[in-house]
This record gives structure tokens, sequence and C-alpha cells, in this order.
């Protein structure tokens, strides 16, 4: 049986998390946001559940703590539609995350993913080019075995574009592909986010990652 811990300040939102998952193989604890670190310190979990609301960063950086202390535990975040923009995935964890609103059939899916994976990602999951690692099922990416800094949007552009290779996408279809189609941006961001994928990836990666004139880019696969 899995040891589970849900942090959410809201009541309402641990009872919905906890009652999404009751039915699978799992012991379940629930704490408020000011408890997460002292609840990490004393208990071992497999499993955190962590309401991250609008700003991830606070409660991303107690999770990392105790996974760099020892924590050997899958991660879950509940999010808000306005934490995407800035939202990086603990890099020395395996996780996953829903945006508020997602059906409790989506949670249990997503859990059970997480934390009965079938060992190993299935081959279909990993992307390998040359140094490069990109793990669709966990949202991570690595560089000779180095962890990429990603925001949630920048990886998945980069993950958009590396699993489809050798064709141009023009900045419109990549926005309604990776940004979705409630977006009301300008087309501008996804140079942005281009920039900063390749100043992330590396002189020689970003090789692969060509500007198309008058189109979009394109990943050499």
């Amino acid at each position: 049986m899995k040891r589970v811990l849900i942090a959410a300040n809201d009541a309402h939102t641990r009872a919905w998390a906890a009652s999404a998952i009751d039915a699978l193989d799992v012991t379940i604890t629930q704490c408020a946001d000011g408890e997460l670190a002292a609840r990490l310190s004393a208990e071992e979990y497999d499993l955190l559940v962590v309401d991250a609301g609008r700003d991830p960063k606070p409660l991303l950086q107690i999770v990392e703590r105790a996974l760099g202390s020892g924590l050997d535990a899958k991660v879950f975040l509940l999010v808000e539609p306005e934490a995407l923009s800035a939202l990086r995935m603990p890099a020395s964890a395996t996780s996953d995350f829903v945006v508020r609103g997602a059906s409790s059939e989506e949670v249990v899916a997503r859990v059970r993913t997480l934390v009965w994976p079938g060992e190993e990602a299935a081959a279909q999951e990993l992307v390998r080019i040359d140094g490069l690692t990109v793990n669709l099922a966990t949202y991570q990416a690595h560089v000779n075995g180095v962890p990429i800094d990603f925001t949630y949007l920048e990886y998945a552009l980069f993950a958009f574009l590396v699993t489809h290779p050798n064709r141009a996408y023009s900045r419109e279809v990549l926005l309604r592909r990776v940004w979705g189609s409630d977006y009301y941006g300008g087309s501008r961001t996804v140079d942005v986010h281009v920039r900063r994928v390749r100043a992330k990836i590396g002189l020689e990666l970003s090789s692969r990652l060509d500007t198309v004139r008058h189109v979009g880019y394109l990943w050499h696969g």
C-alpha cells in the first residue's frame, strides 16, 4: 500500500483529492501548506499531492529540499491556469500535474500512472537524440544526464517540436497546439519561448531548431 500526503490549505480541496484517489491502494494523510515541511521531515511518502495554486514556487521549494535530503516520492500538483506560464516541474522526481477543474477520473488516471507506472517509462515515452533525453511521461528533459530547467510552456513547445520533426510549423499553429485555442496573446510569444529554449539546450542541440523565414520553426530529427 502506497503512502500519500495531500497538502492544501483548503479543506474542500483536500477532501476532493482524497475522495478521488481513495479507491486506489493507498493510505492518505492530509495537511495544510504550513505543515508540509514538518511532515516531509518526519515521515516517508510515496506520493505528494500538492495544491500549488497560482504560485507553485514556494511549495515546490519545500518539496525539492525534501527530495534533496533523501525523500523518494512522486509529485502530483494541482495548479491554477495562471501558473502554467512559469511552471517548472521538479527535476529530481517523477511528477505530473492537472489544472484546477480537472475531473476526478483524470486525477485517478494520472496518479495511477505516476505511482504504478509498470516500472520504467515505456519506450515510446522517451525521445533520445545524441545526449538529449525527453521523457514525455514526466515532463522532463535532460542533456547528458543534466536536467534542463524548462518552464512548463518551454517544455511543451520543445516537446511538440521534437516529437514532430522535419516539418515547419507557423507561430499560429504552435500557439494553438501548445498554448491552446483559448490563448489570446500575440504570436511573438512563440519567438520569446524559442529563444529561451535555445539558450537552455545549448549550441549543439539548438542548431537543430531552425527558424524558417516567413513561416515559423522546424526541428531537425
